[in-house]
């Protein structure tokens, strides 16, 4: 008897791994062993126990990453963590994957740092939203959140900070293991769970799901932001649930039974959906939405005739309405009231032009009526309305309509080349854009995507060409005026006057702004360019380049700390700024932080915010910074990555230089010679390889490399050839007087033959064989010793003995029989 107490005393054995405990746990964070969650540092996030914490370390921006809190698996649970954000900072937020079946399979919950919550399912790899973000007032401005959790089946019940957040349903995943996870946004970060526990105890599970469910009172202003977000979702039975559970409580007000009967619609619930109306009606008889929905409802159910009675009752408000005027035109057009209906149509369209649909309603009336001219003009303008739209198919059927009603050929082909551009056929745009712009038949728009075209193409004249003629049409639209001033630039042309105007068009649009901070910084004036970038920056805060050529700007003008603050936190986010910060970076002088922003530029993805950004181009400016560094092999690596593909000259020059350091002098020039090949007027590739021939001793090729820089840069084809000539050549000098005599380098081998005759003044008398110094006959031509020259120190004969003195002497007699000089 006291042996089987005993064994009822005895502490049960854990759980196998992988199986499915009934337990409370709670995590124990002194140290990564002791907490259960997996440890892991790689070079995109880790995780690692801190004072009693579990951190999860971001390491770059725009990362999903969870740790697994072991291998046991849950399915009814109750499930609580604290979870800090720390100090405050950009958006980022942190969470639960729940019945993880395996890496591409699971449900997640996150808590954002400014107080939202959301629950998402990914299933087989695929992501699909159960609850979208939902705010939560209460939990706004908090450095750490308590989420409770509890499930029981398919069904979720989320809190934060004890107050009720949202509920869920979801059958998809029936059992799976439980994570910490977070998500960085615009830049790293770290997300801290200070406490954790899972309840798995079948009663206490339950209990606290009818706890969370039946006891605590959810706030109808929650349930109401959750209806509005399952409805945004498409969600509409789910939201029809939150929506009567707040009914249920007496707390409906009209603006949820307006959103109750958008539900019913969309279920195609007439009768409730209309019931619905008139409930939110009795709340608030003026709700405006409400009422024009009670017209809506009458014309989805057929009811044209009490449709348009009622309508025409009511003149002020369908006059200040074009969607009550657009079914005013649907009332009469199902009665046959074809001039009727394009009147009302009509008016819709002209109080809300930005709606294409008013204008096809109208010309599909008019065409009943017979009016084909009048048709032929909404049909139009229907077109138009859809294109500016990017309603692609609406403007080509729009179009097909005019081409059978014979409509001008020209004008519809016109229409056919935009709408085939916004579709992105640019060959058929292309081929039906040029055909009107040899005829000259081309209009305004058609001529300015043509110029879009041709600028894809790098054929600036011809866009340049095709902007003006936009401009020439329609002078009044500030893009066209934007446009051309922007080909001129780009051409090499002068653009002051289009820029002026462009921006006298649209004073504060963004890219107007840039453009003449571009012209600015080109013109070399730095402080008027970063006055245009600053306003650019503030009307495109949701662009990277308007703050890059800022930071250039900045660099120009040696305000190295600005460029760097000024790129603001767009280098987490796009690389062309992390590439910019490098560029800054390595201006200041602080290379090895430059390297690291270029590495970064060159591992982020590319975005469509970075369309023109060059992959390439980051790791030749990372190749020159590593260069700089000293490391020679990592910065050849960066280089054979470029240069596997395409061939880049300012990476085969980097190629060259690393080279040449290693001693391969032929695969030095092998390498400058490309570049050159690829750019033949690239400065810096001549100057590399006249270098290389002046350190080979290869003078001629070095001259060759004089005249072909002499065109471009006189100064540096100058300081070439004074640097060949310092090379090529030595000075020999009169000790007495200073005439000097210039002569090869090294002096060519001289015939030792005995000379006659009387040379000039300005030859060489000689060189003293006793102390080497050299005069000139000038000097010493007035005291001879038996009719020789002599040393006015040594008193030596001076002699030719010196191959140098000969050369001299030799040349100078060459020269005296040219010109029939007399000895």
């Amino acid at each position: 008897m006291f042996r089987f107490l005993r064994r009822l005393k005895k502490p049960l054995p854990p759980p196998e791994p992988g199986s499915s405990p009934e337990a409370l746990w709670h995590a124990d964070f002194s140290s990564m062993e002791a907490s259960r969650f997996e440890c892991i540092d790689e070079d995109r996030y880790a995780t690692r126990t801190n004072d009693g914490e579990l951190v999860l370390e971001l390491r770059r921006a725009s990362l999903f990453a969870w740790t697994d809190a072991g291998d046991y698996r849950y399915a009814d649970a109750s499930i609580e963590a604290e979870i800090g954000f720390g100090p405050a900072g950009p958006l980022r937020s942190a969470g639960l994957l729940l019945r993880k079946a395996s890496d591409s399979s699971f449900l997640y919950v996150l808590v954002s740092s400014d107080g939202a919550t959301r629950m998402d399912l990914v299933f087989n790899g695929e992501p699909r939203v159960i609850v979208p973000w939902i705010d939560c007032p209460w939990a706004v401005g908090s450095q750490s959140i308590v989420l409770s959790l509890v499930s029981r089946g398919p069904r979720f019940v989320v809190l934060i900070n004890g107050r009720f957040a949202f509920e869920a349903e979801d059958d998809s995943l029936g059992t799976g293991t439980v994570a910490f996870a977070a998500q960085s946004y615009e830049e790293p970060a770290s997300l801290y769970l200070t406490s954790f526990s899972i309840d798995s105890r079948p009663i206490e599970a339950e209990s606290d799901y009818i706890r969370f469910t039946r006891i605590l009172v959810a706030d109808s202003d929650q349930r109401r932001r959750l209806a509005e977000g399952l409805f945004g979702q498409g969600y509409f039975v789910a939201a029809l649930v939150q929506l009567r559970k707040i009914a249920d409580r007496g707390d409906i007000a009209a603006q949820d039974r307006f959103l109750e009967a958008e539900c019913l619609l969309r279920l195609e619930l007439l009768d409730e959906a209309a019931a619905a109306i008139d409930a939110c009606l009795q709340i608030d008889p003026g709700y405006e939405q409400a009422i024009e929905e009670r017209y809506n409802i009458l014309y989805l159910k057929g009811d044209y005739a009490r449709l348009r009675e009622s309508l025409e009752a009511d003149p002020a408000r369908l006059a200040s309405s074009p969607r009550l005027a657009n079914l005013l035109g649907h009332a009469h057009y199902n009665q046959g009231s074809w001039t009727k209906a394009a009147t009302a149509y009509g008016n819709a369209a002209e109080n809300d032009p930005q709606m294409p649909i008013y204008a096809r309603n109208k010309a599909m009336a008019l065409e009943n009526s017979a009016d084909l001219v009048a048709a032929s003009g909404a049909w139009l303008m229907a077109a138009k309305g859809f294109y500016e739209h990017e309603a692609w198919d609406e403007a080509s059927d729009c179009s097909q309509r005019l081409r059978e009603r014979g409509f001008d050929k020209s004008v519809l082909a016109s229409l056919d080349g935009m709408i085939a551009y916004g579709r992105g056929d640019t060959k058929t745009a292309k081929a039906t854009l040029a055909r009107l712009w040899k005829s000259k038949r081309i209009d305004a728009p058609a001529s300015y995507v043509y110029g879009l075209i041709l600028t894809r193409e790098g054929k600036r004249m011809e866009a340049t060409e095709a902007f003006k003629h936009a401009t020439a049409l329609e002078p009044e639209r500030a893009i066209y005026r934007y446009r051309l001033a922007e080909a001129l630039f780009l051409s090499g042309q002068d653009c002051e006057h289009e820029l002026a105007l462009a921006l006298k068009a649209a004073p504060q649009d963004g890219w107007t702004l840039n453009l003449a901070g571009q012209t600015a910084l080109a013109a070399g004036k730095t402080a008027l360019a970063s006055t245009y970038f600053t306003k650019a920056v503030a009307a495109l805060p949701l662009e990277a380049v308007p703050a890059i050529n800022l930071s250039q700007a900045y660099t120009s003008a040696g305000l190295h700390d600005e460029a760097i603050r000024h790129l603001g936190d767009w280098p987490q986010r796009s690389a062309a700024a992390a590439n910019r910060l490098g560029n800054a970076l390595a201006a200041a002088g602080r290379i090895e932080e430059a390297a690291s922003a270029y590495e970064k530029a060159c591992t982020m993805d590319i975005s469509g915010d970075d369309e023109d950004a060059d992959p390439l181009e980051y790791r030749v400016n990372l190749a020159a910074a590593l260069l700089e560094l000293g490391e020679l092999s990592r910065a050849e690596e960066s280089l054979r990555k470029v240069l596997e593909h395409r061939e880049d000259a300012r990476a085969l020059l980097l190629m060259g230089d690393i080279v040449s350091q290693y001693g391969d002098l032929g695969r030095a020039e092998m390498a400058y010679r490309s570049a050159l090949e690829i750019e033949p007027r690239n400065i810096a590739a001549m100057k590399r390889l006249a270098n290389h021939y002046l350190f080979r001793n290869r003078y001629q090729r070095a001259e060759s490399m004089a005249e072909r820089l002499s065109a471009l840069d006189p100064v540096a084809a100058a300081a070439l050839r004074a640097t060949i000539h310092e090379a090529t050549t030595q000075n020999l000098a009169c000790s007495l007087c200073g005439t000097s005599w210039e002569l090869p380098l090294p002096v060519p081998a001289v015939p030792r033959s005995r000379l006659k005759g009387e040379p000039d003044d300005d030859s060489p008398a000689g060189s003293c064989p006793d102390c080497g110094k050299v005069y000139c006959v000038a000097c010493r031509k007035h005291e001879l010793s038996e009719g020789r020259f002599t040393c006015p120190e040594c008193s030596s004969r001076l002699n030719l003995n010196d191959d140098r003195v000969r050369w001299v002497v030799l040349e100078r007699i060459k020269a005296s029989e040219a010109g029939r000089l007399p000895f």
